[in-house]
């Protein structure tokens, strides 16, 4: 029994064997991988050929069709795209290739120059109002004596006042009769009445060139002014055009300058760029417009081990009342700044897991990959330490789309070579 077992499995491996011989003959009668391809066609050949598709979405290029429609995506029609044709290689590995007009005009491919320039390094990042530490404090405008407010200033909350500006003016008939009783000492025979008078006068507000007209002309003050006595910011109005008001009402109140301190959470990756005096700049979201001007104080030694984030402190000093202790800020960090550096637009570079790399357009539809090293990024630009020279085109707009056919050539040319890398 168990020899008939063997007989079985034996006759299998032969006729597998068999089967296996014959198959490889015709094979290789038959010209193996480009059997039935047409002739002078290879086989990369023929696949580069039917892997680029006909018709391609202009703004979604990941959306291909081997038949003319629209984009599932935006509604547009797909245009019918050209098979950029392979040029000579680049010196650093990368195809360069050739498109055609049409492919520029449909795909909207644009070139910026490489220049020299200033390029800073600027961190944007959420901050929040710690303790306010309070320096110039808080100054209450009183009449110091009774009578009807007139007029008031146009000032509102929150906005910033000069020493000597004009607050309110108000009727006030003992102001008037003080006035005149200062008048009649000082040509009488009463010189110490007169004198104490006087610094009642000098202590409500008056101006020293109405006091001067006064005793020259005998010219009565008719309204009573008051003035901002410092410096500061409007924190409060109490009173307002027509109110009667006591000589101890606090008509309106000025807020002193104070030390606002701020924590900003950085990346870790952030930190490196953090230094002590370095200038910012903080935005209060529910304060639209209104910008303060800083510095960095200090950061801390160790960085969060659950949040991976460093604590930067910075402050900025300002009268302005509203600011309050929890308060959520807006904070632009001005790091390091070079001048007269080479620098490329955002958008030219490509950055890829085995580096960084630009479009160089060379003119009449010719355009080469290069690798670059990139140095500080700011704003809209991007220092570039080697890889390009001043004066040369980089594409901006298509660029991904001219990397990926060099890409797909470079791919082919190592089958060919029959390079593994």
């Amino acid at each position: 029994m168990r020899s008939g077992r063997y007989l079985i499995a034996a006759g299998i491996f032969l006729l597998g064997l068999g089967i296996g011989i014959g198959v490889d003959r015709h094979w290789l009668d038959t010209g193996g991988m480009d059997a039935g391809l047409p002739a002078g066609e290879t086989a990369q050949e023929h696949a580069r050929k039917h892997l680029d598709p006909d018709y391609v979405c202009p703004m979604h290029p990941d959306v291909v069709s081997r038949e003319p429609g629209s984009c599932p995506v935006c509604g547009m029609d797909l245009v019918r795209h050209e098979p950029v044709s392979q040029a000579a290689s680049s010196d650093d590995g990368y195809p360069a290739v050739t498109v055609t007009p049409e492919f520029m005009h449909n795909f909207g491919v644009r070139t910026a120059t490489v220049d020299r320039g200033r390029v800073s390094r600027d961190i944007l990042a959420l901050g929040r109002v710690s303790r306010m530490r309070l320096q110039g404090g808080v100054t209450d405008v009183t009449p110091g004596i009774k009578g009807t407010i007139l007029s008031v200033s146009d000032k509102a909350i929150g906005d910033s006042v000069n020493k000597g500006e004009l607050l309110y003016s108000m009727d006030a008939p003992a102001w008037r009769d003080l006035q005149q009783s200062y008048l009649d000492a000082s040509q009488g025979s009463g010189k110490w009445r007169a004198k104490q008078l006087r610094q009642r006068l000098q202590s409500l507000g008056i101006k020293p060139a109405a006091l001067s007209r006064l005793e020259r002309e005998g010219q009565v003050q008719e309204m009573l002014d008051k003035h901002a006595p410092l410096d500061g910011t409007l924190v409060e109005w109490r009173a307002g055009k027509g109110d009667p008001v006591e000589a101890a009402t606090k008509v309106v109140t000025l807020g002193g300058e104070n030390l606002i301190p701020v924590v900003v959470n950085l990346l870790e990756g952030q930190g490196t760029w953090i230094d002590r005096g370095q200038r910012v700049t903080v935005r209060v979201p529910t304060m639209p417009g209104t910008e303060y001007e800083g510095q960095v104080d200090r950061t801390d030694r160790e960085i969060n081990f659950r949040t991976r984030t460093l604590p930067v402190y910075v402050s900025f000093s300002t009268a302005d009342p509203r600011l309050g202790r929890g308060m959520l800020v807006e904070v632009t960090i001005h790091t390091s700044e070079r001048e007269n550096v080479l620098r490329i637009p955002r958008e030219a570079l490509i950055p890829t897991g085995e580096g960084d790399r630009v479009i160089l357009a060379r003119g009449e539809g010719r355009f080469r990959p290069v690798a670059v090293k990139r140095g500080l990024e700011s704003g809209d630009y991007i220092e570039i330490l080697s890889g390009v020279e001043e004066g040369q085109e980089v594409v901006v707009s298509g660029q991904f789309l001219i990397d990926s056919e060099s890409s797909l050539m470079a791919d082919f040319r190592r089958m060919e070579t029959g390079d593994d890398r």
